[in-house]
């Protein structure tokens, strides 16, 4: 191909041939929800600002502004798993501010028995699906369980605990210490945070490290589990894709286990965000356990070759040359190219070459 950027609906149609080739299937919530399902969760939810309705019974409705919710709020999977993976639009404002959008969102979920071979092929469709947008892609991943072993140690409020988090994710060593020196925290543990906040890069010397660092046995099962993790998305080819970053922290009252993030080159923030959630189930009141991961198409509507309006190759050709351009396109589309025949320039396309036939 001349150009290796895919179109939204392209990228779409194979990510669910993907999904469905390992047994999950497609899940179509409605476009609304009780408001208070939202409410209830509003700390789950990327954004907080959700559009509310009044129905036709009274009943105060949301546009949905995330999917996993829905899906959990709906599920019935008894002793069973569910494998489901959804396309739709959710309602919300970018995380960069502005108005309300909708924004096509596609994720996985997983909901009931999840073990170590679950999580792993999650993680290799998550690689599957980054790769599918762009073969320039890393996985940001790290365990719940690590981070929240090392900040309950300090035995803080939940406020100063939030705020612990927020020096985690945002790598700010200098205010945690001047923290940790008011709140009188133990040596011990806040120098294991500064020297966690550094660990970034090779999985095998970071899960070093994070042994390392274990100050209790909480955090010691965890880098365990995804030291386990990481050796068999090795083992299926992935090693170089992952990148172990503690930095990651989602709300601890929703995620335990494995958390990542998705990156694709020409993006500056993350395009896909997910992990083990088996905290918001509990308090839904389901049984079991649940991953998914879901990724953010608004974040890629810049880098997405706009469908439709993109030709590899533009033909011009005149009334003499019109079985030229023909041969000439066919020729181009054995090429694996996109091609378009024009007598002239169109306005609203845009093309990688141009093939001039015309007399003159």
């Amino acid at each position: 191909m001349m150009n290796n950027i895919k179109g939204e609906d392209a990228v779409l149609s194979e990510l669910a041939a993907l999904y469905e080739s390992r047994g999950y299937k497609r899940y179509r919530p409605g476009c609304f929800e009780d408001y208070s399902l939202y409410l209830e969760n509003i700390d789950f939810l990327i954004s907080k600002n959700v559009i509310t309705f009044s129905g036709a019974e009274g009943r105060l409705l949301a546009l949905r502004p995330d999917v996993t919710l829905s899906i959990i709020s709906h599920a019935q999977y008894d002793d069973d798993t569910q494998k489901l993976f959804y396309t739709e639009k959710v309602y919300r404002r970018p995380e960069d501010g502005g108005e309300f959008r909708d924004i096509n969102q596609t994720g996985v979920e997983v909901i009931g028995a999840i073990d170590e071979a679950c999580e792993a092929e999650v993680v290799t469709l998550i690689l599957k699906t980054l790769s599918t947008v762009s073969g320039d892609y890393l996985l940001d991943i790290s365990h719940m369980g690590y981070t929240e072993g090392l900040v309950s140690s300090f035995g803080l409020s939940a406020d100063k605990k939030d705020l612990v988090y927020s020096y985690l994710r945002s790598k700010n060593v200098h205010d945690f210490m001047s923290f940790a020196k008011a709140n009188n925290l133990d040596e011990k543990a806040a120098e294991a945070f500064k020297e966690i906040v550094s660990i970034n890069g090779d999985t095998d010397e970071a899960i070093k490290r994070a042994k390392d660092c274990a100050i209790n046995s909480s955090m010691t099962e965890a880098v365990e589990e995804l030291e386990r993790l990481i050796k068999i998305i090795g083992e299926l080819g992935y090693k170089d894709r992952i990148n172990v970053n503690f930095s990651i922290a989602n709300n601890a009252d929703y995620y335990n286990g494995i958390i990542f993030n998705g990156y694709v080159g020409g993006i500056p923030r993350r395009v896909l965000s997910g992990g083990r959630y088996d905290k918001l189930l509990r308090k839904m009141g389901k049984k079991g356990g649940a991953i998914g991961f879901a990724l953010y198409l608004g974040e890629l509507e810049r880098y997405f070759k706009p469908d439709g309006n993109f030709v590899d190759v533009l033909i011009l050709y005149d009334n003499k040359s019109q079985y030229k351009a023909l041969i000439q396109s066919e020729k181009f589309l054995k090429e694996g190219c996109s091609v378009r025949i024009s007598h002239n320039v169109p306005q609203v396309f845009r093309f990688g070459k141009t093939v001039d036939l015309r007399e003159g």
